[in-house]
């Protein structure tokens, strides 16, 4: 489960980083920032990957 705690480590970082804060402030004033649109994207991708992860993940 390395690869979850990664993910789920990078996740945390990006979701409390000044980048992530300005992009959905950004977005919700203005509109997207095309310069911070990796941030949020990446965010995104990052979790459908730990959701799938997860969903695979045996209970316990």
């Amino acid at each position: 489960m390395a690869r979850l705690d990664e993910l789920r480590a990078e996740y945390k970082r990006l979701l409390h980083s000044m980048e992530y804060a300005y992009a959905m402030g950004h977005s919700q004033t203005i509109g997207r920032d095309p310069r911070l649109e990796w941030v949020v994207e990446r965010v995104d991708e990052l979790r459908r990957e730990i959701a799938a992860l997860s969903k695979d993940r045996p209970e316990g």
